[in-house]
């Protein structure tokens, strides 16, 4: 009773009681269990059974559970992180299963191992398990990037490093191109492909491992090749800085031909380079004196280039005279100087220098180091200012010339009126001429019939 206190509440109960029913006995039917001792067949038995089973087609040999365990001895089965529930929301993970080769020797001893170099590994099983593997790398990457963004939502890294996903998605791509070229019958070349593009990420460039680390041993068998897949992220940020650089210096150069920088590239290693306007102008002017040059100009040019040239022999002269002058000038103060010393003091009376000239001579010296710095913009400068003197001065004229030009323009519009009202005129003119020479005529032919017809009733 008190179960059924317990589970009255609950749908759906039956309350009647549970009766069973058995058949009715008869006679041929037995009561006893049937038995279930295994019992081992006669050899007549089996060899009449085996020839029953080669008339039938069916197969009755009994199984061998050490052969069976022997088949599959060699195996070896990776189930990390393998889930083998039937939950619909979990995301299945097949596990990994190898195989050592394996041979039975003369003395019927099954040898395992790897025995040679040769993998009976084919080429489709090969790729579906690249295949998954790629995946699985796929799915790994994902779950570390959800659980370092739940640990730390809120800071960003600095560092610049970021999870190969760009090398994987590439990778899953040559993978697919090439499961779709051996479904095509492309095996063969969708294999070179491959191997190109792991050759080509072979050149990539490594990163380099760190000293507290420490290099695994090489655990590959001798003759065996090795593919190393190596992902850059680096590698666009570098070409794109490599482009903007010889974009820079491609700009640089221009300006530097154009006259527009204000600072060259090197003042050292090359030539100051003039601006284009200050060497078109100087050009203009040369074409201009050799395109106007004669046999009368070239003999003044002459006669002045020897007149200049003497100027300049004889202002050399001067010069060396003066600085011979001053020399014994001041040989001749030093020797003053000397005689003039008493009990070992030197008079200063007349080596006293005027301070005003001391103090220009000290403020020109301190004034030499920024103008010695400022000497290879100097040229760059001048031209910068004499284009800017050029601007300016047919900025001037060129407002002026706009102002004769419109004068100009309102004088030939008046012209124009004027001449549209004569001609409108002359051909009003022309046109009453015409009525009038006209009218003229008719009244001439009118005269002419009159006239002829008197003279011809006078010669009647």
């Amino acid at each position: 009773m008190s179960d059924h206190r317990k589970y009255a509440g609950l749908p759906d109960l039956d309350l009647a009681p549970d009766i069973y029913e058995t058949p009715d006995l008869t006679d041929d039917t037995s009561t006893h269990p049937a038995s279930t001792v295994f019992r081992s067949d006669s050899r007549a038995s089996l060899d009449r059974g085996y020839e029953d089973d080669e008339d039938t087609g069916i197969d009755r040999h009994r199984l061998d559970p050490d052969e069976a365990r022997s088949h599959f001895l060699p195996a070896q089965l990776n189930a990390r992180e393998v889930d083998f529930s039937d939950r619909i929301s979990s995301k299945r993970k097949s596990y990994r299963a190898s195989s050592r080769r394996r041979r039975k020797g003369e003395n019927g001893v099954e040898e395992l191992g790897d025995l040679s170099d040769d993998d009976d590994e084919g080429f489709e099983r090969k790729l579906a398990r690249l295949r998954r593997e790629v995946e699985e790398l796929k799915e790994t990457s994902s779950r570390r990037r959800a659980e370092k963004t739940s640990v730390d939502e809120t800071e960003t890294p600095d560092d610049g490093r970021r999870e190969p996903d760009n090398g994987l998605d590439d990778l899953s791509n040559v993978l697919h191109n090439l499961h779709t070229a051996s479904g095509s019958g492309g095996v063969g070349g969708a294999g070179s492909r491959l191997a190109k593009k792991l050759n080509g990420a072979m050149r990539a460039p490594t990163v380099s491992i760190p000293k507290g680390s420490a290099a695994e041993p090489d655990q590959h068998p001798p003759g065996s090749s090795t593919y190393t897949v190596t992902y850059a992220p680096t590698y666009a940020k570098d070409q794109a800085l490599a482009r903007a650089a010889d974009f820079d210096t491609r700009l640089t150069l221009i300006e530097t031909v154009l006259g527009v920088d204000s600072i060259p590239v090197s003042s050292e290693g090359r030539a100051t380079s003039k601006a284009v306007l200050p060497m078109l102008d100087t050009l203009d002017r040369q074409l201009s004196t050799i395109s106007t040059t004669s046999v009368t100009s070239l003999d003044s040019i002459g006669q002045r280039i020897r007149q200049l040239t003497q100027d300049a022999e004889k202002l050399e002269e001067a010069r060396k005279a003066a600085k011979a002058a001053h020399e014994a000038l001041r040989s001749s103060q030093r020797d003053s100087n000397a005689s003039q010393t008493v009990n070992g003091e030197v008079t200063a009376a007349n080596s006293i220098e005027d301070p005003e000239q001391v103090s220009k001579i000290n403020a020109l010296y301190g004034t030499l180091a920024t103008i010695e710095s400022l000497s290879p913009l100097l040229p760059s400068v001048l031209d910068r200012l004499r284009s800017l003197r050029t601007i300016h001065a047919e900025a001037a004229t060129a407002s002026e010339s706009l102002a004769r030009v419109e004068q100009t323009q309102e004088e030939m519009t008046g012209e124009i009126k004027s001449w549209k009202e004569g001609l409108e005129k002359v051909e009003h003119v022309m046109r009453h001429g015409e009525e009038t020479m006209g009218g003229n005529m008719n009244a001439m032919e009118g005269w002419i019939k009159q006239l002829e017809e008197r003279m011809s009733k006078l010669a009647s």
